[in-house]
Protein backbone atom coordinates (compact mmCIF):
# COMPACT_ATOMS: atom_id res chain seq x y z
CA UNK A 1 0.00 0.00 0.00
CA UNK A 2 1.57 3.31 -0.92
CA UNK A 3 0.90 6.59 0.06
CA UNK A 4 -0.94 8.20 -2.79
CA UNK A 5 -3.95 5.50 -2.30
CA UNK A 6 -4.86 6.34 1.35
CA UNK A 7 -6.48 9.82 1.70
CA UNK A 8 -7.04 9.46 5.70
CA UNK A 9 -6.85 12.82 7.28
CA UNK A 10 -6.75 14.94 3.57
CA UNK A 11 -9.17 16.67 2.12
CA UNK A 12 -10.72 15.28 -1.07
CA UNK A 13 -11.16 17.55 -4.08
CA UNK A 14 -14.44 17.51 -5.35
CA UNK A 15 -14.83 19.34 -8.67
CA UNK A 16 -18.28 19.74 -10.52
CA UNK A 17 -18.66 17.36 -13.46
CA UNK A 18 -17.97 18.93 -17.43
CA UNK A 19 -20.75 20.48 -18.00
CA UNK A 20 -22.47 20.45 -15.30
CA UNK A 21 -23.13 24.05 -14.54
CA UNK A 22 -24.30 24.65 -18.27
CA UNK A 23 -26.82 21.95 -18.04
CA UNK A 24 -28.16 22.81 -15.34
CA UNK A 25 -28.58 26.31 -17.08
CA UNK A 26 -30.41 24.82 -19.22
CA UNK A 27 -33.03 22.45 -17.37
CA UNK A 28 -33.70 25.74 -15.52
CA UNK A 29 -34.04 27.52 -18.65
CA UNK A 30 -36.30 24.47 -19.80
CA UNK A 31 -38.54 24.56 -16.72
CA UNK A 32 -39.29 28.00 -16.92
CA UNK A 33 -40.40 28.14 -20.22
CA UNK A 34 -42.44 25.17 -19.78
CA UNK A 35 -44.24 27.16 -16.80
CA UNK A 36 -44.68 30.43 -19.04
CA UNK A 37 -46.38 28.25 -21.78
CA UNK A 38 -48.74 26.61 -18.82
CA UNK A 39 -49.40 30.10 -17.67
CA UNK A 40 -50.31 31.56 -21.42
CA UNK A 41 -52.04 27.85 -22.38
CA UNK A 42 -54.46 28.70 -19.12
CA UNK A 43 -54.60 31.96 -19.67
CA UNK A 44 -55.97 31.83 -22.84
CA UNK A 45 -59.04 28.89 -21.64
CA UNK A 46 -60.62 31.85 -19.54
CA UNK A 47 -62.49 33.64 -22.88
CA UNK A 48 -64.80 35.66 -20.69
CA UNK A 49 -67.48 37.57 -22.33
CA UNK A 50 -66.75 41.21 -23.25
CA UNK A 51 -69.85 42.41 -24.59
CA UNK A 52 -73.58 42.51 -24.01
CA UNK A 53 -73.80 39.64 -26.79
CA UNK A 54 -70.94 37.58 -25.67
CA UNK A 55 -73.10 37.73 -22.37
CA UNK A 56 -76.22 36.69 -23.64
CA UNK A 57 -74.40 33.30 -25.70
CA UNK A 58 -72.89 32.66 -22.69
CA UNK A 59 -76.27 32.47 -20.75
CA UNK A 60 -77.28 30.36 -23.93
CA UNK A 61 -74.93 27.84 -23.36
CA UNK A 62 -75.56 27.35 -19.56
CA UNK A 63 -78.83 27.62 -19.63
CA UNK A 64 -79.80 23.80 -19.25
CA UNK A 65 -76.81 23.13 -16.87
CA UNK A 66 -77.93 26.62 -14.29
CA UNK A 67 -80.60 28.32 -15.15
CA UNK A 68 -80.71 30.49 -12.05
CA UNK A 69 -76.95 31.89 -13.02
CA UNK A 70 -78.02 32.25 -16.80
CA UNK A 71 -81.23 34.10 -15.64
CA UNK A 72 -78.43 36.55 -13.96
CA UNK A 73 -76.55 36.53 -16.67
CA UNK A 74 -79.38 38.19 -19.22
CA UNK A 75 -80.34 40.50 -16.74
CA UNK A 76 -77.32 42.20 -16.35
CA UNK A 77 -76.37 42.33 -19.93
CA UNK A 78 -80.01 43.94 -20.04
CA UNK A 79 -79.07 46.56 -17.63
CA UNK A 80 -75.61 46.91 -18.97
CA UNK A 81 -77.58 47.67 -22.77
CA UNK A 82 -80.21 49.80 -21.21
CA UNK A 83 -77.42 52.03 -19.51
CA UNK A 84 -75.40 52.38 -22.68
CA UNK A 85 -78.69 53.39 -25.02
CA UNK A 86 -79.16 56.37 -22.26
Amino acid sequence: MNNASMTFGRPTRLAAPRGSIWMAGLVTAMIDGLRRLDSWQLNQQRNEPKTVEGVLNWARRIEATDPGFASDLRAAAMRSSNNSDR
